[in-house]
């Protein structure tokens, strides 16, 4: 069984002379504290009526119970209920949804994916759907209105849908009644060719120059137009490009120690909040998300106390830093399908403050470009 200990204060002018009475009548004090005139004692708590009994001189009066027992007595079924009842609110107001805002700049669009997405029950003041269910329902209207829709995303934020919406735009130049050729959007020699409409008029291993004809809208026989059409495909080629990069030749390095703290960020639609002041001097940190309230988030945050120190690349590790960079620099302007064939340093060079290399790139690229033709028909008898 727990013991159970109790605070009990007296008014005294000799702490020792009482410290010795209470010795003497078996009445153990596990600690004391002295506040202004008054002296708070911790002892056990069957020891009260003894000590009141026996120490007829000092008048004690009791505190508060220690531990777990103050524990028990600050729960009480009143404050359990209030608790319990506020989790469930919270939970509850988690779940509702009180704004479904579709942001798209064509109204007649936002009007009919608004009205859609309210036959599926998505819509203000309703309970919010689970991410399978919002998954089928986006897979169900692309599905229902694949002529108007490319893309649609719904992304829960509080007590918020955000509906985002990317419109399908027909290119007219793939239209039966029109008539195109594909053309090179730039210079290169070409890698691969891929057709589905069209009479192909280079080879693999060309050399094509900008807005030379790849791909013909005209069908021939024996050197004879018999057909226009819209040249369909895509064409794939080597492309050069020359790129510099300039790196600082002295960075900070970050590198973690084993302190780590705890705190609580609250996040809104337009700032964040740290409820606690950091106690590391130097940190970073990761999140955690705890809860959603209305536009409120919380999150648990635990900051790691991290060492600076000041770096000097030299010229190895400067060239392997600056490559990472101009790699990451390519890959972000290639698009599907497209990458990096080879790259070569040109030039690098170790100044006082930098690290300057002049790198070139042959890159594989879609030079695909549409560019559209009349066609005069001729009339019959003519």
């Amino acid at each position: 069984m727990i013991e159970r200990f109790c605070i009990v204060k007296a008014k005294v002018r000799n702490k020792d002379k009482l410290l010795v009475k209470l010795y003497k009548n078996n009445i153990s004090v596990y600690d004391c504290q002295e506040q202004g005139d008054y002296l708070f004692l911790k002892i056990k708590y069957r020891d009260l009526k003894n000590l009141q009994k026996k120490i007829v001189t000092t008048k004690f009066r009791y505190v508060k119970d220690e531990g777990v027992y103050h524990l028990k007595n600050l729960i009480t079924p009143l404050k359990v209920m209030i608790i319990v009842l506020f989790l469930v609110l919270v939970n509850f107001f988690s779940q509702v949804i009180i704004e479904v805002d579709v942001i798209h700049s064509n109204k007649d669009i936002r009007e009919l994916i608004k009205n859609t997405l309210e036959e599926y029950g998505v819509k203000s003041f309703s309970i919010r759907k689970d991410f399978t269910e919002l998954e089928q329902i986006k897979k169900e209207i692309l599905n229902n209105y694949k002529d108007k829709l490319e893309w649609l995303e719904i992304e829960r934020q509080g007590m918020k849908y955000i509906i985002r919406i990317e419109e399908r735009i027909i290119n007219n130049l793939t239209n039966d009644s029109k008539y195109c050729h594909i053309v090179a959007s730039k210079s290169g020699i070409i890698s691969s060719i891929q057709s589905t409409k069209g009479e192909i008029i280079v080879q693999n291993g060309d050399y094509v120059n900008e807005n030379d004809r790849l791909i013909s809208g005209e069908i021939k026989y024996n050197e004879e137009i018999k057909d226009n059409v819209c040249a369909q495909g895509n064409v794939y080629a080597e492309v050069w490009y020359t790129t510099n990069v300039h790196l600082p030749k002295k960075y900070q390095s970050h590198k973690r120690t084993r302190k780590k703290r705890y705190n609580l960020l609250l996040k809104t639609d337009k700032k964040k909040y740290k409820i606690f002041k950091s106690r590391l001097k130097n940190y970073e940190t990761e999140e955690k998300k705890l809860f959603t309230i209305f536009n409120f988030t919380f999150y648990l945050l635990k900051e790691y106390e991290i060492n600076i120190q000041e770096k000097e690349y030299n010229i190895d590790d400067g060239l392997k830093k600056a490559l990472e960079l101009a790699d990451e620099k390519m890959n972000i302007k290639l698009k599907n399908n497209e990458s990096i064939k080879s790259r070569n340093v040109l030039k690098k060079s170790l100044n006082d403050s930098t690290i300057e290399i002049e790198l070139f790139y042959v890159v594989i690229e879609n030079i695909t470009k549409y560019e559209e033709y009349d066609v005069i028909m001729e009339e019959e008898g003519s």
